[in-house]
């Protein structure tokens, strides 16, 4: 199957994991196409140089994530990412993306829980931290240079869509609770979207979640970044948000998001501050224009 990319020896990740990255990337990207048949579990093996065992929890995960179907007795297929069924009678070809994006509304509505441990009686909504992690992306693939602005914005906005339908899990929780794989919900999400619109959504939540470009890696930075930013914040309020800011300074990856952070960590909070002072300079260069006897509007 040549349009697999082979197991990297120097890769830390499990066998299976790598496979099903490969595979996933091939329907992503076109080279495998709805409705076509996988090689069959043996040739797979050989190919990936694996057991036949490993395979088959390849697929396992590619099956839990909506993208093929095994049929008894046939093999297993590319699934079509828009093949859920939708009501009797004629449809809007982009009625799912319409509902998704209602979908996504909810996020405005969903609390960052983790902040609740802090006291903070009203904490930010999941699509509050969205929008400004987007905003930090788009600085970090600037100040790295060689990464695509947009598509590290875009991995930024959607990292988080999945919560609509998990919720928002703190890390103190995530010991306790076992739920679907953001690859899978997004599936679910993308289910009733055009081919090509789902296959953008759904290719950005796998690479945001393997983390392996540039934009993925700042992308993930931009996210702690956030949480650094909200920390200081929040901390300027009077809630011990201490611990949020270390270990969000400690999981920084990137150059570029490590030297951000170095700027955060020394800024004012009080951004408004720089405005303030040059108030009464503004308004006297102000009036010196005016002629005299004349108000400003």
């Amino acid at each position: 199957m040549t349009c697999m990319q082979h197991i990297d020896p120097a890769d830390k990740r499990q066998p299976y994991v790598q496979i099903a990255a490969s595979i996933r990337a091939a329907i992503l990207t076109g080279e495998l196409i709805p409705g076509e048949q996988l090689d069959t579990g043996q040739e797979l093996a050989e190919f990936f140089g694996v057991s036949r065992v490993t395979v088959q929890s390849a697929v396992r995960v590619l099956r839990d994530e909506g993208f093929v179907r095994s049929r008894a007795g046939s093999g297993v297929y590319v699934r079509e990412l828009a093949s859920l069924p939708g009501p009797e009678g004629e449809e809007h070809e982009l009625a799912g993306v319409a509902a998704f994006l209602f979908e996504m509304g909810h996020l405005k509505n969903l609390p960052r829980s983790g902040w609740l441990l802090l006291g903070v009686p009203e904490p930010e909504s999941v699509a509050e931290h969205s929008f400004r992690v987007g905003m930090v992306g788009i600085m970090l693939a600037a100040i790295d240079g060689s990464a695509d602005i947009g598509r590290t914005a875009a991995l930024c906005i959607t990292h988080d869509a999945h919560e609509t339908r998990i919720g928002d899990v703190p890390s103190v929780g995530r010991a306790y609770v076992t739920t679907a794989k953001p690859e899978a919900v997004t599936a679910h999400q993308a289910a009733g979207m055009p081919g090509e619109v789902a296959r953008a959504f759904q290719s950005l939540t796998a690479e945001f979640e393997a983390a392996e470009t540039t934009e993925a890696k700042l992308a993930r930075d931009a996210d702690k970044i956030e949480t650094l930013l909200q920390a200081m914040e929040y901390q300027a309020q009077g809630h011990d948000a201490e611990p949020w800011r270390e270990t969000s300074v400690n999981a920084l990856r990137t150059d570029a998001g490590q030297r951000l952070a170095q700027a955060i960590g020394a800024a004012d909070t009080r951004w408004w501050i720089s405005f303030a002072k040059s108030y009464k300079e503004l308004r006297d260069t102000t009036r010196a224009r005016e002629r005299p006897g004349e108000s400003a509007e």
